[in-house]
């Protein structure tokens, strides 16, 4: 008896050490499974008089089921729908507030202090009182099976809202994520309590059904296990007290939840109209970009018709112009000092076409005579005009050459008027100094880039030769095959005169022009004379094949175009030329005057 009595005070000990370090326990342990929580059946004497209708066994069990079919409710939620999750805990919890509430307050205790106490050897009173609160006990489990039922139906209620709502949440999700990882984490929080409180009741059940085996095989120890169970009952009621303090805190956190969701609804809500809005828009704007799409379509069918007659006006105006035209630039003085003997020049008529020289002479008897002389051109340009000025008027020519004209555009003058410096400009050439070779291609490349949106797609390749002493050399070819390889040139079946073994240059950028000029410049002969201390001794031929072809409407075109720097006409009296000079200033005279002849 002894023994019976120090072991159960040893277990009674254990079981508050267990239920004091539960709740320290509820607070330490990391997040639990529920599907993991221990299952322990409860089965005893005592139940099994009651027609096997054991309050303790059934409650178990049903809070073991509540905690699975949680487990189980919550895995089919997604962390995308925390909020809709929120929303039916805090309506399961409102509702299931109310009712344990109601529960509590209509609580009666198990063993009444009361009562009249029975005596101890009255051993069939004490069954009738035991039978009693079992009884007791009984209603109120199956109160709460009740509230359980009411909310096992609310939450089925629930399910089909819920799904709903999870379709529409889906477009919030990163939005709101961070709300969900936080609510996620307080979720955690109440399913951990949750589960360490389905432990201690499994504990608590193991505990009472001990007690009950100890009051069959030991009904003599019965006012110990009465004191006991008292104890027992003061632990659950400080328990109680603990619970409803967490109670009120997940309340707490659920209302500040219902608050947030609430919130997020309210977004959503402007969100969706913000889109609807934006939807109208966007298809009013697709049926205006609709409508502009088509008549950019006949925008372009119409520049195409355009471009066309641009090319057929453009040729008859470069006709009635005059398929040969001559142009006159009057160098400015360099240093009145070595050109002492000026002419005055006088520029006029409507188009500067016109140019009057004065100059002092003297007559026979000693006296001095002004003498005018006239001249008319196509264009007059003065000292004054810049590189620029003098492009505008070959610019047209350029644009024939595009069109599938061969062009041919050359400088001539005496040694010294500045030939070089129109056609390549100075050696280090600005924006403002540079010669007609590089605008013309420059102009060329910007054409094509135009010429783009009509279909047209153009490859332009560059010679550059020179004629020295009557021998044709290739200015971009190898410097150590210089004066080596024989050119010949062929005139073909076409109508087109090519240069045999001469490099040609794919010219896909203005920077490879710079490039090629530099390289001409270094390869082309030049001398000093008494007329010019850094003159041309060659003729230079820059070539530049245009081939174009249009994909929309099947169109070719290819033009050629020549810029050509004769070599300086000079007087063999004035120039001084003895030696090599003077051989190539007789070559140079001989060309010019064969060209003159051609004109």
């Amino acid at each position: 008896m002894n023994n019976s009595v120090t072991n159960n005070k040893s277990a009674h000990a254990k079981r508050r050490a267990d239920s004091n370090l539960g709740i320290k326990r509820q607070q330490q342990r990391p997040r639990l499974d529920m599907n993991q929580a221990p299952r322990i059946p409860v089965r005893s004497t005592l139940a099994s008089r009651s027609n096997h209708n054991s309050p303790t066994a059934s409650t178990t069990e049903r809070l073991s089921n509540i905690s699975a079919s949680s487990i189980t409710s919550n895995s089919r939620l997604s962390n995308a729908s925390i909020n809709s999750n929120s929303s039916r805990i805090s309506a399961s919890s409102s509702s299931s507030t109310k009712s344990m509430s109601a529960t509590t307050k209509a609580k009666k205790p198990i063993f009444d202090k009361t009562k009249k106490s029975i005596p101890t050897w009255d051993t069939k009173g004490r069954l009738n009182q035991l039978q009693a609160q079992l009884t007791e006990t009984s209603e109120e489990v199956n109160e709460i099976e009740k509230l359980q039922q009411d909310l096992e139906s609310s939450l089925q209620s629930k399910d089909g809202m819920l799904r709903e709502a999870m379709q529409k949440v889906t477009d919030l999700e990163r939005t709101i994520q961070e709300t969900e990882e936080r609510h996620q984490d307080e979720l955690d929080k109440i399913r951990e309590r949750f589960v360490s409180k389905n432990r201690e009741l499994i504990y608590s059940n193991e505990r009472r059904k001990k007690q009950f085996a100890g009051f069959e095989s030991e009904l003599s120890t019965m006012e110990f296990e009465y004191r006991k169970t008292k104890r027992t009952i003061e632990d659950e009621e400080r328990e109680n007290t603990t619970l409803k303090t967490q109670k009120r805190q997940v309340e707490g956190s659920l209302a500040e939840l219902d608050a947030a969701t609430r919130n997020k609804r309210l977004k959503k809500k402007n969100l969706m109209s913000e889109l609807t809005a934006a939807e109208e828009k966007s298809e009013t704007l697709s049926s205006r970009i609709e409508s502009k799409g088509q008549y950019i379509q006949e925008l372009q069918r119409t520049l195409l018709q355009n471009e066309k007659l641009r090319r057929k006006d453009h040729d008859k105006l470069q006709e009635l112009k005059g398929n040969i035209r001559v142009f006159c630039r009057v160098r400015p003085a360099i240093n009145s000092k070595t050109e002492p003997n000026l002419i005055n020049a006088r520029f006029f008529g409507d188009d500067n076409e016109s140019m009057e020289l004065t100059e002092l002479t003297s007559s026979t008897l000693g006296r001095t005579i002004t003498k005018s002389h006239t001249f008319t051109f196509d264009r007059v340009f003065s000292p004054e005009a810049s590189q620029k000025d003098c492009f505008e008027e070959i610019s047209q020519l350029v644009q024939s050459a595009l069109d599938g004209f061969n062009v041919c555009i050359f400088a001539y003058g005496q040694t010294g008027s500045g030939k070089t410096f129109t056609m390549q400009g100075p050696t280090f050439p600005t924006e403002e100094t540079s010669g007609m070779i590089p605008r013309a291609v420059q102009q060329i490349y910007e054409v094509v880039q135009q010429l783009k949106q009509f279909g047209w797609e153009y490859n332009m390749e560059g010679q550059f030769l020179e004629i020295y002493n009557e021998t044709i050399n290739d200015l971009l070819g190898n410097s150590s095959n210089y004066g080596r390889i024989k050119h010949e040139i062929h005139h073909e079946k076409n109508g087109k005169t090519s240069v045999t073994e001469m490099t040609s240059v794919v010219l896909d950028s203005p920077s490879k022009v710079k490039l090629m000029l530099r390289k001409a410049n270094q390869n082309r002969a030049t001398g000093a004379t008494n007329m010019n201390e850094r003159s041309s001794r060659s003729h230079s031929v820059f070539t530049l094949q245009l081939t174009g072809r249009n994909a929309a409407t099947g169109e070719t075109t290819s033009g050629i175009l020549n810029l050509i720097d004769l070599a300086g006409s000079e007087r063999l009296s004035m120039s001084g030329s003895t030696g090599d000079r003077l051989r190539e200033t007789q070559a140079i005279n001989k060309s010019l005057s064969c060209l003159g002849d051609k004109l």
